[in-house]
């Protein structure tokens, strides 16, 4: 039995248990020779641990001895003894600090920039491990493994369950990794760069949460928590790749998860176009929330020499048609009622578009009432863009258009039409709040 004070190898004075489970304890300890604290490892043979463990626990030495990282706790020993139970020991490089884990038990909560830098972080560690010969994957990320220093800085520890062999057709791994955060090509046992990309993106979501991700709800095998959350929704969209089920659908590489990350935060950091002048168009837009309303310009309505020409034409109309009788006076009051409708009425339309974090809506209305209304997923929004649009009569009237998937959702005015520049101050505000 292993006691506080206990010199193990004629070196290692025991002086804090940091875990323990079965046949195995992890100890803070003084380095008697270098005279330092270090952290030491333990396993123990018995029946409750089987030969794997040991073969496991080896690895993991090996592969320590091979890092060299800053973030990554330097290896310093390997030693057994025997003290009526056979002992090995892996000794490793202290970091003073807390684990993720350990926050979030006291209740910490983490925001969305603070998640960002510590997904910076850790990536930037895969990309280092990913590309070694072969790659070394970890294979069990989770907020007990990351460890935030007194220094301030995120360290990656614990590789108990490393892998350094690329898996090869037929060969059999032991299924290792932490349910909820290890993604299921790794309990079938084939565990991929983009399985640790899997790991991370359900410790980010567990960060933000606050809840495992094996207790959050699931649809198609999907992580579902941004009903949970206040985020950018480019964020969003970026933790989900980074943990979807697909391996196909998954980024392909720690660079390409960091290349996106940093495009995202680029996107939101960008100052968007001034609104141009005279421009009628409002916006009011929060961190939650988008509101664009382009309104009717009853000053154009009223001074377009078009329009009072055709109201006094029709004036004239329905005076004259008060005159007819029957079935002749319906026809030439319908035909006058849409002549208006024709020529007017595009020019009485509203448009209201509401964005929030999980939904977008687009409203068209005529004089308060509602004539049309599309809602699509905010998060599933690919690009925003100008199109151009058949207007009234040949001209081309050009609209703000969103691509969801294969549908296309789009707004524009009819009368007067929105100008380019008006566009293209639409597209940037939306695309800087969506974080595109």
């Amino acid at each position: 039995m292993l006691q506080t004070q206990q010199v193990l190898n004629d070196r290692y004075q025991l002086k804090q248990k940091l875990g323990e489970r079965a046949g195995r304890q992890t100890w803070l300890a003084h380095d008697l020779l270098a005279q330092e604290k270090v952290v030491v490892k333990l396993l123990t043979l018995s029946d409750q641990v089987q030969w794997e463990n040991l073969r496991l626990f080896e690895r993991e030495a090996q592969v320590l001895k091979q890092l060299d990282h800053p973030r990554i706790p330097k290896y310093r020993n390997y030693f057994n003894i025997d003290q009526g139970m056979l002992w090995f020991g892996l000794v490793q490089e202290y970091i003073p600090g807390v684990s993720l884990k350990e926050l979030l038990t006291q209740g910490r909560v983490f925001a969305e920039p603070e998640v960002r830098q510590i997904a910076a972080d850790v990536l930037n560690i895969l990309i280092y491990l990913h590309s070694l010969s072969p790659p070394v994957l970890h294979r069990d990320i989770k907020p007990s493994n990351l460890l935030l220093g007194e220094d301030s800085q995120i360290y990656l520890v614990d590789f108990g369950a490393v892998q350094d062999r690329a898996a090869r057709e037929g060969a059999t791994f032991t299924v290792v990794g932490t349910y909820g955060y290890a993604p299921l090509e790794q309990f079938g046992g084939r565990a991929t760069p983009a399985s640790d990309l899997y790991a991370l993106g359900a410790t980010l979501i567990h960060l933000l949460t606050g809840i495992p991700p094996a207790d959050l709800p699931h649809k198609d095998s999907r992580l579902q928590f941004a009903h949970l959350v206040r985020l950018n929704p480019g964020f969003v969209r970026w933790l989900g790749q980074l943990t979807q089920p697909n391996l196909e659908k998954r980024f392909r590489s720690d660079r390409e998860a960091l290349f996106a990350l940093k495009e995202n935060q680029t996107a939101i950091s960008t100052i968007p176009l001034s609104r141009p002048d005279e421009s009628s168009i409002r916006i009011k837009k929060s961190p939650s929330r988008l509101q664009i309303q382009i309104p009717v310009l009853w000053r154009k309505v009223l001074g377009n020499p078009q329009n009072r020409t055709v109201l006094l034409v029709l004036g004239f109309w329905w005076y004259w048609i008060s005159y007819l009788e029957g079935w002749h006076a319906l026809i030439w009051l319908i035909a006058g009622a849409v002549l208006a409708g024709w020529l007017i009425v595009p020019s009485l339309m509203e448009t209201h578009v509401y964005f929030n974090y999980q939904l977008f809506e687009i409203e068209v209305k005529l004089l308060g009432l509602r004539l049309k209304r599309q809602r699509g997923s905010v998060l599933e929004i690919d690009k925003v863009f100008k199109s151009d649009a058949g207007g009234y009569g040949t001209h081309k009237v050009p609209e703000v258009t969103f691509a969801v998937g294969v549908q296309e959702f789009s707004f524009s005015r009819l009368k007067p039409p929105l100008s380019e520049e008006e566009c293209r101050w639409l597209i940037e505000e939306i695309k800087h709040w969506l974080g595109l």
